[in-house]
């Protein structure tokens, strides 16, 4: 496309000037320590490369996984973005393992089955950090590569968000009023006069919970991967609509504090289940909106523009909904309702697997990349 100039680079021909005097009998006993790539700007780089309002600190396109490696510690416009995430990732890695692997959830063996849905939120939590890190950092490998590891990143948010309801279904939901017969039955007729059995229903919903989630994830990473694909007006509009949408499953908490006194009974779930949706909120303002490079494109090329904050915000939610998540499991290992399963858990985690990597192979299978590797 037009102004896309290669022939070099920025930078190309330093080091091409005559030599000194007196030195060009002499054999360069020692190369210099070869210097950073120069960083391009957005008409340098592919289309598919150029983010909205980003003006510089472009890294050029098929760097080696060594360059990749080295240019966390340089000034590129996608340093902050790894850094946001690799930090909360050793942070949770560390509050994972005190929590499954040094008994910090209690008496408990790392391998007992009251913590097998802690296992799959933590899998959930660490492999989304994990994969948007790897996305960051290796995505100018080639234009394939970059595909593939988005693809994968949005799978692996849709896996976090299954996992969360995994969670949620065992530690947090069976012991809300909402979800209980004899509580609902008797708030209906208080409140409505209808004499009305709500068991049916409750049941119908702890059945249809996880399948349903399960649905929702490999439709939202298929959505995410075709606004990539395909020609899309306001791509990052559509992806946070999408992964909005899972968070739908976590409307029994919302609707029990706004029926029953969720309040007085379980501050910790109130308090932090609110603030987590505040920080999204933010997330997804930043996101969206892209500001502050909206307002002033090329100021916050490096530092400050709306995908770091993005990744700080998503940080900070996540981490509230870790502390009410472990509440959960504290009160639950107290007096277990129902007794997780393998098939219940595990079975889901590795269904939800393979239909994710279906998904992917699909859209790479079918991408008009434009580009070879």
């Amino acid at each position: 496309s037009p102004g896309r100039r290669r022939g070099g680079g920025p930078g190309a021909g330093r080091g091409s000037g005559s030599m000194p005097a007196g030195e060009g009998d002499k054999k360069e006993a020692a190369s210099p320590p070869p210097r950073p790539a120069a960083l391009l700007r957005w008409d340098e780089v592919p289309e598919d490369f150029v983010e909205c309002f980003i003006l510089s600190g472009y890294r050029r396109l098929h760097c080696s996984a060594q360059e990749c490696l080295a240019s966390v510690l340089q000034p590129t416009n996608e340093t902050l973005n790894f850094w946001t995430h690799f930090i909360p990732l050793l942070l949770f890695l560390s509050r994972f393992g005190r929590l499954l692997l040094l008994r910090g959830a209690g008496d408990v063996p790392f391998h007992h089955p009251a913590l097998l849905p802690l296992w799959c939120y933590a899998s959930g939590v660490l492999l989304t950090f994990a994969m948007s890190c790897t996305a960051h950092l290796f995505s100018c490998l080639s234009p394939r590569l970059r595909a593939t590891f988005f693809y994968l990143d949005y799978a692996s948010i849709s896996y976090y968000g299954f996992a969360s309801t995994v969670a949620y279904s065992y530690y947090l939901l069976p012991g809300l009023s909402l979800l209980d017969a004899g509580a609902m039955s008797r708030y209906v007729q208080q409140r409505l006069g209808w004499q009305l059995d709500c068991s049916l229903p409750i049941a119908a919903y702890r059945v249809l919970v996880l399948p349903v989630a399960l649905a929702l994830a490999v439709g939202c990473t298929a959505a995410c991967c075709r606004s990539r694909a395909a020609c899309c007006a306001y791509p990052f509009a559509v992806r946070t609509f999408v992964f909005a949408m899972p968070l739908s499953m976590a409307c029994p908490i919302m609707l029990e504090s706004l029926l029953f006194d969720l309040r007085g009974r379980n501050p910790t779930l109130f308090v932090y289940f609110y603030r987590r949706y505040f920080w999204l909120l933010v997330a997804a303002f930043f996101n969206v909106s892209k500001i502050p490079e909206r307002i002033q494109p090329g100021l916050f090329d490096i530092v400050g523009h709306s995908h770091q904050l993005f990744h700080i915000f998503t940080f900070l939610s996540i981490y509230d909904q870790v502390h009410y998540v472990e509440d959960g499991l504290a009160e639950f290992l107290k007096a277990p309702l129902a007794a997780p399963t393998y098939l219940g858990t595990v079975g889901y985690m590795l269904l939800l697997t393979v239909c994710l990597a279906v998904v992917v192979r699909r859209f790479l299978n079918v991408a008009d990349l434009c580009k070879q590797d």
